[in-house]
């Protein structure tokens, strides 16, 4: 059964960015994943423990999930189909 790579890349992009949204948002108002929060930003520019930085995060991780997890599903359709 082949995966349609868009719905899938788009559900990964939404759930990344959900979690680096919240992830910007504890280290903010909690205090908690401080570091977690840095690590990220260190690689995604804008990305910080703030609300901007929170919504940098959820761009981000939008992008990021849709890329990897819409490339992976094409790769799988294509072993599939090969087989």
């Amino acid at each position: 059964m082949k995966i349609d790579a868009v719905k899938f890349g788009i559900s990964f992009g939404v759930i990344y960015a959900i979690t680096f949204f919240f992830y910007a948002i504890a280290a903010a108002v909690f205090g908690v994943g401080g570091e977690m929060i840095k690590m990220i930003g260190s690689f995604y520019l804008g990305v910080s423990a703030s609300l901007q930085g929170a919504f940098a995060g959820a761009v981000w991780g939008f992008g990021v999930g849709f890329v990897f997890f819409w490339l992976g599903a094409m790769i799988y359709n294509r072993l599939l189909s090969s087989a």
